[in-house]
């Protein structure tokens, strides 16, 4: 498995391809993790359209291990997610669904207008405090 992390404009795109399977799935997250330690109004957008699933613990720890990013305001957005793996996101999403678009300019259509919402509160929030 191969992670890239590529600047588009004002998006960074994590790029995960190769095969994932229960072993490799934690550095995954950390990257994510890096990315927000790094940028905290980052738009962050993961490419998962190369990406292969090597059996069901593989798919289940990589999903469960996403989740904390669900509950961020600017949460990622997840695009080239394969339609039989939508249905796990789903399955494991809980009360946080994960933002899943098809492609990557819906993707940073998604990231900016949930950056707009979080850059409101924020403003709402100095503003009455």
């Amino acid at each position: 498995m191969k992670t890239a992390i590529k600047n588009d404009g004002e998006f960074t795109i994590l790029e995960i391809s190769g095969y994932l399977d229960f072993e490799n799935c934690r550095p995954i997250a950390e990257s994510i993790g890096e990315l927000y330690a790094k940028n905290q109004g980052s738009k962050v957008l993961v490419d998962l359209a190369s990406l292969e699933f090597v059996g069901s613990s593989g798919i289940s720890s990589f999903v469960k291990s996403l989740k904390i990013f669900n509950k961020m305001k600017i949460k990622p957005v997840y695009f080239g997610v394969k339609s039989e793996f939508i249905k796990l996101f789903r399955l494991f999403e809980g009360a946080e669904p994960f933002e899943i678009t098809e492609t990557v300019d819906a993707a940073k259509s998604a990231a900016l207008a949930r950056f707009q919402i979080w850059q409101g509160t924020r403003i709402i929030s100095k503003e009455t405090h």
